[in-house]
C-alpha cells in the first residue's frame, strides 16, 4: 500500500516533477507496469519544460531591464522598459496558467493515490482522469501562440518604422548631395544596432513562447493517446467515467414526470 502523503502548502510552487503527488503515482505506475505509465510521464516532463523556459524567459526580461538603467537616451531607455514589463506580465500570466494546470494534476494523483489504497491496481486505471486536463493546455497552448503573434507583429513594425527612417534621411542626404554636384547614394542604411536592441525583448519573447507552445501541443498528443487507448478498453473508459463523476460536481436531476401509470 502507498503511503499517505501531505500535499506541501506551497505545492504550485514547487516544480510539478518533485511534487510528492506525482512522484508516487509515477512511481506506483511504473511499479506495476500499468498502461499510461509513458505518456504520463512524458506529460510531466512537457510541464516541466514549460516551468523551466517560463522561468527563464522572466529572468532574461528583468536582467534586460536592469541593463537599461545604463542608457543615457531617457526616452528611449523608457520605452523599452514598459516593454520589458508588459512582456513580463505576459509571461507571469502564462505561470499562473500553468499553475492552474499542476493544481489539476496534483489533484488527479491525489484522487488516484487514495482510490489505490481501496481498490489496488485496478485503481491505476484512473490515468485516464487526467484526460480532463485538456482545456487547461489548450488554454496554455493558444495563450503561447497568441503572445508569439503579438510579438512578431511588434518586431514587424519595428523593421517598419526603422526602414523608413533610414529611407527618409537617404532622400535628405542625397538633396544635400544634388546641391554639391555629388552622385546620390543608393541603399539606405540598415536597422542597425538600435533596432536590434529595441527588438531584444520581443525575440526573447517569442522564444519562450515558442517552447510553450510546442510543450502543450506535446502534451495534447500524451491526452490523445490515453484517450485512445482507454477507447479500445471498455474497462477502462468505464474508470475513467467513474472517477470523473467523483470529481465533478453533482448536476441538478430533474423531478422525475408523473404519468397515467403512475402509483
Amino acid at each position: 500500500m502507498a503511503e499517505e502523503i501531505t500535499q506541501p502548502v506551497d505545492a504550485m510552487e514547487q516544480p510539478i516533477a518533485e511534487n510528492e503527488q506525482v512522484k508516487a503515482l509515477l512511481a506506483l505506475l511504473k511499479e506495476h507496469n500499468a498502461a499510461g505509465y509513458e505518456d504520463f510521464a512524458q506529460l510531466i516532463e512537457s510541464v516541466t519544460t514549460m516551468e523551466s523556459r517560463l522561468s527563464a524567459a522572466l529572468g532574461e526580461l528583468e536582467a534586460m531591464r536592469e541593463d537599461l538603467l545604463k542608457m543615457q537616451d531617457h526616452s528611449l531607455k523608457a520605452s523599452l522598459q514598459k516593454t520589458c514589463k508588459a512582456l513580463e506580465a505576459n509571461v507571469t500570466s502564462m505561470q499562473q496558467k500553468l499553475s492552474e494546470l499542476k493544481g489539476r494534476i496534483v489533484e488527479g494523483c491525489k484522487h488516484i493515490l487514495a482510490d489505490f489504497k481501496e481498490r489496488g491496481v485496478a485503481a491505476l486505471n484512473g490515468i485516464t482522469h487526467f484526460l480532463h486536463l485538456k482545456p487547461a493546455l489548450e488554454t496554455i497552448y493558444q495563450g503561447a501562440e497568441n503572445h508569439q503573434q503579438a510579438s512578431n507583429r511588434a518586431m514587424a513594425k519595428i523593421d517598419a518604422f526603422v526602414s523608413e527612417y533610414h529611407e527618409a534621411g537617404k532622400h535628405l542626404k542625397n538633396m544635400r548631395l544634388a546641391l554639391m554636384g555629388k552622385e546620390p547614394v543608393q541603399e539606405a542604411k540598415t536597422g542597425g544596432e538600435i533596432a536590434q536592441y529595441v527588438k531584444a525583448p520581443y525575440r526573447a519573447s517569442r522564444a519562450c513562447m515558442g517552447t510553450v507552445k510546442k510543450s502543450a501541443e506535446k502534451a495534447l498528443d500524451m491526452l490523445e493517446r490515453l484517450e485512445q487507448s482507454a477507447e479500445r478498453r471498455p474497462s477502462v473508459l468505464k474508470a475513467m467515467r467513474e472517477q470523473a463523476a467523483k470529481v465533478e460536481p453533482a448536476k441538478k436531476q430533474p423531478a422525475p414526470s408523473r404519468d397515467k401509470d403512475s402509483r
